[in-house]
């Protein structure tokens, strides 16, 4: 059972809904439209958490990899989520629950330190790096062990994931840096690992 897969999945939703509908601060004005598809990153645990270079190098380390639980708008959660779900539930049934938590883990830093002290990103979040990172530890492991990648998944899904990989490439240079920084720390952890 892919526990970490799924208790990462309900973390993120739940954060989510916390930071996205209740925990905004008194007197932020957040229209219905920001809330639902758009997105905000004004409530409280956005603040506190999200990725910023400036508070980074303020001792805020944390940051580092709490941005991975923040998500804006409701599109962004359902596709890491739907993600998540697919390429973890294939990693954490050939790699277990502990190796797998350290793949997406050590991604996510990759992903974090890279756009903070070379990118110098001012405010970010999501668990797309850390999903980067999990889709290239089960490349790694499906070279390693002969096999043809997601052999045994459906194609709808199959189809959801690619068409969250290419579009994320296409969301801007900042996200295109998160995703290919936390593909490099997949690698690196998926080749010390498998």
């Amino acid at each position: 059972m892919p526990v970490f897969t799924i208790s990462f999945c309900a973390v993120i939703v739940a954060v989510y809904i916390l930071d996205t509908f209740f925990l905004i601060p008194e007197g932020v004005a957040v229209s219905r439209k920001e809330k639902l598809l758009t997105g905000h990153n004004k409530g409280y645990l956005n603040r506190a958490l999200r990725l910023s270079d400036q508070k980074i190098k303020k001792g805020e380390v944390w940051r580092l990899i709490s941005s991975a639980l923040l998500h804006v708008g409701t599109p962004h959660v359902l596709f890491n989520t739907v993600a998540m779900l697919i390429v973890g539930y294939a990693v954490e049934t050939q790699l277990g629950t502990v190796k797998t938590l350290l793949c997406y883990l050590v991604s996510a830093l990759v992903s974090g330190l890279f756009m903070a002290f070379v990118y110098k990103l001012h405010e970010g979040e999501g668990a797309s790096p850390g999903i980067f990172g999990l889709l290239a530890v089960f490349m790694i492991l499906a070279f390693k062990n002969g096999t043809v990648l997601f052999s045994g998944v459906p194609i709808a899904l199959l189809i959801v994931l690619a068409v969250y990989v290419i579009s994320g490439f296409f969301g801007g240079k900042a996200t295109l840096c998160e995703h290919l920084s936390g593909f490099a720390g997949g690698i690196l952890i998926g080749l010390l690992l498998t």
